[in-house]
């Protein structure tokens, strides 16, 4: 059966992708989630609309963020987490948390695990071919 993504689906395909996946799959796993949508001719149209809209927004994102990379690369960011005596955190942080501090979208901050602990890190913001590092300093609250 051939579904269009509505999101992003591991091992199957991205967003607004055209897929062909088993019927049973699609019927009793996917379309109940939401996560596809049956293929008409329609409705490929409609998500390819959409993938192109998309696909234009993230590119005037990422000519943003290299216009900027340097001023956000200079700066230490520091944000505020509960955490025991030791400095281990109660909540990790995740690249959702430092996009938003360090104000830039999720999908170019690269970590290879969570940030666990008080202390000064490092994390890879990588934006086309350009990675560059940014300091982000976690405080106990």
């Amino acid at each position: 059966m051939k579904i269009v993504l509505l999101q992003d689906v591991h091992g199957l395909g991205k967003k607004y992708d055209t897929v062909t996946v088993a019927d049973g799959f699609a019927l009793n796993n996917l379309i109940p989630k939401k996560q596809a949508e049956y293929a008409t001719d329609s409705v490929v149209l409609k998500y390819a609309k959409l993938k192109e809209a998309e696909g234009e927004h993230r590119r005037v994102k990422e000519e943003e963020v290299v216009k900027n990379l340097d001023t956000i690369v200079s700066k230490v960011y520091e944000i505020k987490a509960k955490a025991n005596e030791q400095g281990h955190l109660f909540a990790a942080l995740h690249k959702d948390q430092i996009a938003d501090l360090v104000n830039v979208d999720a999908h170019f901050i690269v970590m290879d695990k969570v940030i666990k602990e008080v202390g000064e890190h490092e994390v890879t913001l990588k934006v086309k071919d350009i990675e560059k590092v940014v300091k982000i300093n976690v405080l106990a609250e």
